[in-house]
Parts: C-alpha cells; structure tokens; sequence
C-alpha cells in the first residue's frame, strides 16, 4: 500500500512541477533559508552524509565487518539499484538544477535530488532493520527519530546549498519511499530473506 501511494504522489507531483505549479513554494522555501558560516560548514556536512562516496565507503565497511555478509549484500544490492532509480528518473525528466548562487558544485539534472533518494534508501533500510530487530522500544524510538531527522536535513541541506529545489527534494522524498519499501517488500517476501 506505501509502495503504490508514495508512487502516485511522485507522479502528481511530477507533474504539477512539470506545469511549474510549484514554483512559488520552491522560491518560497529558498528564500527563508538563512545563511551564516556555521549554517553553511553543517549543511555541507550533512550533504555529505549521502554523497556517493561516503555511501559506497560505508557499504565496503559493512561487507569487511559485519558478520552477517547478507545484510551487507543487501545495502550493496539497494544502492545499486537506487542509483538506477535515480538515474532513470532524472534522465526522464530531465529538469535543470536552480540558477542561484551554489554553495557546492553539482553537476547533472536536478530531479528528484540524488541525495535525498539515497538518504531515504540507506538510512531508512537502516531504520527498518532496527525496527524488526531485538533491540528495546526506547531504543528502537531514538534511532527512528535520528534516522528520520538525517534523511530530512540532508534533503533540506540540498536546498540549502542551492543545487536543488524544495520540489525536488519532496519528490524525491516519495519516489525514495517508494523504492525503499519496494526493496524491503522484494526481500522479505519474495526472496524470503530478512
């Protein structure tokens, strides 16, 4: 049932940005950003959080360490595939990134943002699986209100940083979602693997 909401929503909402019916808001939420040089060193860092080479380091760190080499394949095979997913979709699309002042360099089409699918992808498997694990409530609790908040200022330090609109962060939100539970549907019941 997320699958098929969250994949409608992207496709309304894809298409009321194609209309440029969301272009108000996506000045809008730019122009309340504040810019100061703390401001400025944080959303770099969190960008990062979900930046390629970060995601494919952590993931080489999974398959060396972690005791259990499916979930490690798991990550690799998710990242894998949301990265097509990203692709596809942006070559679709094909939307040019916000002619404003980059606080990073970017290159490529701007919807929906790369690193906004990434993050819901990575850390919302993460969150998954500390939700199925035997890990306390309360513990379960901080980790989806950490996790959460990653996913969201990661998306709102691409804004932030000028490389994306606040559309594309939101349609990337959906179509991540989308992906996600797609790929935790695919493996729990069909591959029978969690």
């Amino acid at each position: 049932m997320i699958i098929l909401i969250s994949l409608i929503l992207f496709l309304i909402w894809t298409l009321l940005m194609l209309k440029n019916k969301l272009n108000v808001i996506d000045n809008k939420v730019y122009n309340k950003c504040k810019f100061n040089e703390f401001l400025i060193n944080f959303n770099k860092l969190f960008t990062n959080l979900a930046s390629t080479i970060f995601l494919v380091f952590v993931c080489g760190v999974f398959l060396l360490f972690l005791k259990e080499k499916l979930i490690a394949y798991l990550f690799i095979a998710l990242m894998v595939d949301n990265s097509l997913v990203i692709y596809l979709f942006k070559n679709i699309i094909k939307r040019e990134r916000p002619n404003i002042k980059r606080l990073v360099y970017e290159k490529g089409y701007s919807y929906p943002s790369g690193h906004t699918v990434s993050a819901v992808s990575f850390y919302g498997f993460i969150l998954f699986l500390a939700l199925i694990s035997s890990i306390t409530l309360p513990l379960k609790i901080v980790l989806s209100v950490i996790l959460l908040l990653i996913i969201l200022i990661i998306g709102y330090s691409r804004i932030f940083l000028g490389v994306h609109y606040f559309s594309d962060i939101v349609g990337a939100l959906l179509i991540g979602t989308s992906y996600l539970t797609s790929f935790i549907y695919i493996v729990q019941n069909v591959l029978n693997l969690i």
